[in-house]
């Protein structure tokens, strides 16, 4: 019997989550880790495939970079700024020279941006405004360590808006604490992206089955007042 069924099908299953669209009076942006070390095409994971010589294997995630993702969180933060919500940064970064505050993961990794280490820097293309937060974490998950959910509750937030880098990992990670706390949550499709786009698309179809509503830029600015 479930040869017989398509994907819709066997969806059916398990119970599916209904998502209401964004009230900006309670929403907030989050753009995870757009940073140079994670998206700057000269430096971080960019650099770093150069030296090992797959420059190439790179491309696609740097033109969805430039041609989507930094573009629509750009338009989204500018909407958020006008209706009056929060936009939230995160970057990886560490508080201590030497990495001694970074989670496991992150020294299993060999992961570590210093204190105002160039790798830290928001890119130019999504400038924090002065109003804007900008978190420093050494997780996947932003909500470790940095009390982005008291700041969200303090402010009266119910509903989070994400976009940014890595959809399968900082990204997704987020999303599923969020979901565990109690807020709702739209993903951006268009403003995330993975470095292999094959586990950016699974996982923004696991995302969407279970822990959040998934839209397009266009979607989002419609509802909080943009153009």
């Amino acid at each position: 019997m479930t040869d017989t069924l398509d994907r819709g099908g066997l969806a059916a299953v398990y119970p599916q989550g209904h998502w209401p669209p964004v009230d900006p009076a309670r929403a907030a942006l989050i753009l995870i880790d757009l940073q140079r070390l994670c998206v700057a095409p000269d430096r971080g994971m960019f650099a770093r495939a150069e030296q090992l010589g797959i420059a190439e294997r790179m491309a696609p995630y740097g033109r969805r970079l430039e041609q989507l993702v930094l573009p629509n969180a750009a338009a989204l933060a500018a909407a958020f700024r006008a209706a009056g919500a929060p936009v939230i940064f995160t970057r990886i970064r560490s508080s201590t020279a030497d990495g001694s505050d970074r989670s496991g993961c992150h020294v299993r990794l060999g992961l570590h941006v210093p204190p105002d280490h160039p790798d830290g820097d928001i890119v130019p293309a999504v400038t924090p405004g002065p109003d804007d937060l900008v978190l420093s974490k050494t997780t996947s998950d932003a909500f470790i360590g940095t009390g982005l959910e008291r700041l969200l509750r303090n402010v009266g937030v119910e509903h989070l808006v994400v976009g940014g880098v890595l959809t399968n990992e900082c990204v997704s990670s987020t999303v599923r604490h969020a979901a565990d706390i109690g807020f709702t949550v739209t993903v951006l499709e268009d403003a995330c992206a993975g470095v292999e786009h094959d586990l950016h698309e699974a996982s923004i179809r696991i995302l969407g089955r279970t822990y959040a509503r998934i839209a397009t830029t266009d979607e989002l600015l419609r509802e909080v007042g943009g153009s």
